[in-house]
């Protein structure tokens, strides 16, 4: 026997249908200017894809090799570049929701459906198509079986995916005690270091670049080979409890030494003469930071999270010690 439904409310509505008003009326204040942003992710994620597909067009014109263009690469770096755009509005929509005062659920889903296309397929599909274009002949770089190459892909989409899905669990606490860090490297992090390889694989290098004094030569052939090896990591990095500082939060929302000033000043300079080697040691050094910051902090206190700050306890008069 069905139990019997509830007893209505005071103000006449059923509680089921008062719910369904309660979501339907949230659903219709939908914030526009942080969700016009979140698209402008999703956009750019979509046209770097797009620019991807281009080159595999331009590979099958007639071309003698597709590296061997000068077309097809500087589409796959301006299929990179995209993606460094799309994290731009990343960075945005959640400062200007929470400067609006427009936070709500519904943005937090399609901004991380667009994470998911912008930073978890775009970056996989340009790797394996870059990886496809060192398989033919006369380079040759990877003669592995080709599908070691979509699995490697595959897997660092199921990671990008899963990570994010994690994160909207996970981050149900206030902005400031969920933002500090990450647990596992965050997706566009993720995304800028497959990137940044493929930038810099694309970029014409010459004998008065910084990276030809600091790199030894055939480096863009190593990243080549190591490029189905990144996406395995990086992509086990993203689901894994590796604490990662929130960049943004400490740049921003803490203060620092001049000394910091100074430093941020010589890495703009050092990625105006080459950015793609800036951003390639850029995101090399992040991703090391997440293995140094938890082995420390498993050395020292056995555990992976951040440690809580100590709480004072009050004790009341009549308990305080020092009281006469």
């Amino acid at each position: 026997m069905r139990n019997p439904d509830p007893v209505p409310e005071a103000h006449g509505l059923h509680p089921r249908r008062e719910r369904r008003r309660r979501r339907l009326r949230n659903l219709k204040r939908v914030p526009i200017l942080p969700s016009l942003i979140t698209l402008g992710n999703l956009f750019c994620g979509f046209l770097a894809m797009a620019k991807v597909a281009d080159a595999v067009m331009l590979s099958a014109a007639g071309q003698p090799h597709p590296l061997f263009s000068t077309k097809v690469v500087d589409v796959l770096e301006a299929a990179s570049i995209l993606i460094f755009v799309a994290m731009i509005f990343d960075a945005l929509d959640g400062t200007v929701a929470r400067l609006t005062k427009q936070s709500t659920k519904f943005g937090a889903q399609p901004d991380s459906l667009s994470d998911v296309v912008t930073f978890g397929v775009a970056p996989a599909f340009l790797a394996k198509v870059l990886i496809e274009f060192h398989q033919r002949p006369p380079i040759d770089l990877l003669p592995w079986h080709p599908k070691l190459y979509y699995v490697a892909a595959a897997l660092y989409v199921a990671c990008a995916a899963l990570r994010l899905a994690r994160f909207n669990v996970e981050s149900a606490g206030p902005a400031d005690e969920d933002h500090k860090e990450f647990k596992g490297m965050p997706s566009p992090a993720a995304a800028a270091t497959i990137c940044a390889l493929v930038a810099y694989r694309c970029a014409p290098h010459e004998r008065s670049d910084p990276s030809s004094w600091l790199l030894p030569a055939g480096t863009n052939d190593l990243i080549v080979i190591a490029m189905p090896f990144s996406l395995v990591i990086v992509g086990l990095l993203m689901v894994s409890r590796l604490p990662y500082p929130h960049l943004m939060y400490q740049l921003v929302k803490k203060r620092h030494s001049f000394g910091m000033l100074l430093g941020l000043l010589a890495v703009a300079g050092f990625a105006a003469l080459e950015w793609q080697f800036a951003l390639l040691l850029l995101t090399q050094v992040y991703l090391l930071a997440g293995f140094v910051i938890g082995v420390y902090r498993y050395a020292t206190t056995r555990s992976l999270d951040a440690p809580k700050p100590a709480q004072i306890v009050k004790l009341p008069l009549d308990q305080n010690p020092n009281q006469p």
